[in-house]
Parts: C-alpha cells; structure tokens; sequence
C-alpha cells in the first residue's frame, strides 16, 4: 500500500513530526511504501478557486501543486500530521486540503484509508474537539477509510517523551495497517 503522509508542522522535529516518523517506522515494517510530503517547505499558494484541475486542465499557480496531485492520485492512504493551533490543523495542512478541492473527484471513489496524527500542549481532549470534526467531516465527504487517530495532548511544541505512549500508538498504527 502507497502511503502519503501530509506533514503540516512548520517543525520538522516537532512533536507531531516525531510520532510520525514513528508510525512511518511501523509502516515500513509492515512492508508499506511510505512518501512524505514536507508541507511547510513546499512552495504551496493557498488555493484561488480557479477550478481549472477540475476540468484537466494544469492549475494556473506555478507552485508544488502539481506534486501535491501526483502524489495524491497515486496514494492508497493518506495521514494527516499537524500541531493543533487554536482548536484547528495547522495552516499548511489547511492549504494541502483546500488544493484537494479541484481533484477531490478524481480520488473520492478510490476509498483511500487515512489517519490523522495530531499533538497539542493543552491536556484536555476539547483541544481536539474542532480538529476531529472537520476530519470527520472531510473523511465522510472524501468516501475515506478512517484507520486510526492520534490524537496527543499535553504535548509540548517542539519535543515529545521518548518514553510517552504516543509514540508507542504512532509505532503500531503504522505496524498493523491493513492493505496491499
């Protein structure tokens, strides 16, 4: 199985970044092909609604988003990594899935599998609250395949416990993915 993984930390060795790794770790060992996308590093516009990848025609920004499509046509699951920042994904993520929307119907009846990995500092889960509906939402309306969330709280923002369960969970969510 062809996983892409939608890294929206601006940290790259960030708490989120982290359990990651640790799920493409598991990934990998289960015999998975893994792509990651930097997102904060790729030169993505937000999105100007032209429409014109809807109709196949090449989208008028000339920025990475031709990588972002390649990448997502060809995946078979998608995870979707980002710190939460006041209730919500962070805005390079939010930019990676409103550029989905031109192309949203040419993977939609693909069912693909996702996963969301998210962290915050607050400990309380309300903190994930909004970001879990808008995913739920997403995946509802994408036909997605929802294999799992991490959702770690109590996370600082640049560094997670070598010893906390989080990493653990990344680690077996990638291990026991389910798929060619």
């Amino acid at each position: 199985m062809k996983i892409v993984i939608l890294e929206g930390s601006p940290h790259k060795t960030g708490a989120s970044n982290t359990l990651a790794d640790n799920f493409i770790k598991g990934a990998k060992e289960a015999g998975h092909e893994v792509k990651i996308l930097d997102l904060p590093r790729m030169n993505l516009n937000p999105c100007l609604g032209c429409i014109r990848q809807s109709f196949e025609e090449p989208c008028m920004q000339k920025d990475d988003g031709h990588i972002l499509r390649e990448e997502l046509l060809s995946a078979d699951m998608l995870v979707f990594v980002t710190p939460v920042y006041f209730y919500d994904m962070s805005a390079q993520l939010k930019i990676a899935i409103d550029r989905m929307h031109c192309i949203y119907h040419l993977f939609k009846d693909k069912h693909l599998k996702s996963a969301l990995i998210a962290t915050a500092c607050r400990e309380d889960a309300e903190v994930m609250k909004y970001l879990m509906d808008i995913y739920n939402g997403l995946a509802e309306y994408l036909n997605f395949e929802i294999c799992g969330e991490i959702l770690a709280t109590g996370v600082e923002y640049a560094s997670i416990n070598e010893n906390s369960k989080y990493l653990i969970q990344a680690y077996e969510l990638g291990k026991n993915l389910k798929g060619e």
